[in-house]
């Protein structure tokens, strides 16, 4: 004889009594349907998830969401889109010459430089408080009220980079394109993770920082590091050390997950309400000394001795943890009953996670001692800056911690040999090659009067993800690192001439100079005079040598 509570038991996991009534029978084959229903939606639910950029447990192969198909039309940016770029610099230096010859080499937009001339001499701070340009020069910069005024002037985009340490080697049209694929990306993983949340909130994350691999300047135990979202990159990229203290350092391998302040790029209408409230905390902690919630560590004293990524990082902090407060007020108690039918449901529990080791198994309140925050809901939103982070290093690639993640690698060869002997706390190295780049670099070859492809340049390759970003910020404390690596990007040779020719095309940084915000414009040659091109143009070859464009030669 059938037995109809035999499905019901498989389902429920436990026994049943038979059916006295039709009541009954009803009640067991509607509690079967629902089963099989919620396992039907179950299955689904993780075929899903096994193909989105923003899980973490997925296998190695997980490459990098390019932009592919978007059009590229040389060295000319979208019609459309207007970028301002900012170097926060008071002075100038050959490190500064580098930045701007490798901007200019590959047709970025003349630049305006901020802070020109600050005198950098206040006491007990960084670089004597010129970290802080980035929060003051750039705010004064989108609030000029000349500029105010130019219609659609907040719909374009503002880029600030850290002026001494950053390396261009894609152009600016795959500048343009990753940023609005890191935001796509962005969208469809936070609305997975705050559910109903996202829209009833209308969350958006326009303004893109880097990512690192630490928390730092801020302590651990505060809200600036423990109340960070886990990291979308995959979970076996240091294989069995991935997000462990096993590595070259304590922090190698760890995953990117947290804010580096070495470039911000977004809207100016967004990026304005960011830097008005950095600037509030800049004004409150400048005096400040043995903050309660640093355990009264003077390492902390003046924004941590005036570091201007440390505002940020609080306030990325102070987002996420009333992100996650957000998503928690939208829940109904009917969501907690499909959780347990159905894993990982959009806005359903995050998993946890640790920093440094210690576990985070609840990002508003971890087991371990820390900085305790008011977890009260707030439906004005004091606390949402919409800012996002370049998890894949699409933008840009930190080196700090991962000295060892990256390689100058050509695209059109074996990877294993030019990645060489790896140590045994080194990542696997991955390297595709990008789908969204221009089949031929914007740059002639003079001895073949053609363009080169650049699967045949040495690109700076992050190998542990395989991403080829656009620019290198050489943001390690040792800067021995970045000395050595001048002469292997793909303009090695060739970057005198490049710049010969960008000044023949009429490029404006070096017809008309760059402008500073006290009113002057600086000439290529008074910021780069001839004393610093030894070591710019470095072992320069006259003619350049001919661009690589395949293993045929």
């Amino acid at each position: 004889m059938f037995d109809v509570l035999k499905p019901l038991r498989l389902c429920m996991g436990r026994a049943a009594r038979r059916p006295v009534s039709v009541v009954t029978v009803a009640l067991v084959f509607g509690t079967l349907v629902l089963c099989l229903i919620a396992a039907s939606i179950r299955r689904k639910s993780a075929e899903l998830l096994a193909g989105q950029p923003w899980t973490t447990n997925i296998h190695s192969s997980l490459k990098p969401v390019y932009p592919s198909g978007r059009p590229f039309m040389g060295s000319v940016a979208d019609a459309k889109t207007k970028l301002h770029i900012l170097l926060p610099a008071t002075h100038s230096n050959v490190n500064l010459c580098k930045t701007l010859l490798t901007m200019t080499i590959l047709g970025y937009p003349s630049p305006h430089i901020v802070s020109w001339g600050a005198r950098d001499d206040a006491k007990d701070l960084l670089g004597g408080g010129s970290h802080f340009a980035k929060i003051t020069g750039v705010l004064d910069y989108i609030n000029d009220e000349a500029r105010r005024r130019q219609p659609g002037f907040d719909e374009e985009l503002v880029f600030m980079i850290d002026s001494y340490d950053i390396w261009f080697q894609l152009p600016v049209e795959v500048l343009l394109a990753r940023y609005k694929a890191i935001i796509a990306d962005e969208k469809a993983r936070v609305a997975h993770r705050m559910g109903r949340a996202f829209a009833i909130e209308g969350i958006q994350s326009p303004v893109i920082f880097g990512a690192g691999k630490r928390c730092g300047p801020n302590q651990i135990h505060t809200m600036a590091c423990y109340s960070v979202p886990d990291s979308p990159l995959p979970m076996d990229l240091h294989n069995g050390n991935t997000d462990t203290l096993m590595g070259r350092n304590m922090f190698s391998s760890f995953r990117a997950r947290y804010l580096n302040s070495g470039y911000m790029i977004g809207p100016i209408g967004a990026v304005r309400p960011v830097l008005e409230k950095a600037k509030e905390k800049l004004q409150e902690c400048s005096e400040r000394t043995g903050a309660w919630f640093d355990n009264g560590s003077r390492d902390s004293d003046y924004c941590y001795h005036g570091s201007d990524q440390s505002i940020f990082v609080e306030m990325f902090g102070e987002q996420e943890f009333h992100r996650e407060v957000m998503r928690r007020h939208h829940r109904t108690s009917l969501d907690g009953w499909l959780d347990s039918f159905i894993s990982g449901r959009p806005g359903s529990r995050p998993a946890p996670s640790q920093i440094q080791d210690a576990p985070v198994d609840d990002s508003l309140n971890p087991a371990f001692t820390h900085q305790q925050q008011d977890a009260t809901y707030l439906p004005g939103k004091p606390f949402e800056f919409g800012m996002g982070l370049d998890y894949w290093s699409l933008l840009g690639h930190q080196t700090s911690n991962a000295e060892f993640d990256s390689r100058y690698v050509r695209h059109d060869q074996a990877l294993g040999p030019q990645v060489g002997e790896l140590g045994m706390f080194d990542c696997p190295a991955r390297a595709p090659m990008p789908d969204d780049l221009p089949a031929y670099a914007p740059v002639l070859d003079p001895s073949h009067g053609e363009p080169g492809r650049w699967e045949a340049m040495p690109l700076y390759t992050e190998i542990c993800v395989g991403s080829v970003p656009v620019m290198v910020h050489h943001n390690s404390v040792d800067k021995l690192w970045r000395e050595r690596q001048w002469s292997e990007p793909w303009w090695h040779g060739r970057s005198r001439w490049l710049l010969d020719e960008r000044r023949r095309a009429g490029a404006k940084q070096l017809v008309e100079g760059i402008s500073t915000d006290n009113g002057t414009t600086l000439t290529w040659e008074e910021l780069c005079p001839r004393e610093v091109e030894k070591e710019l143009f470095r072992d320069v070859e006259d003619p350049p040598p001919p661009i690589r464009r395949g293993l045929e030669e």
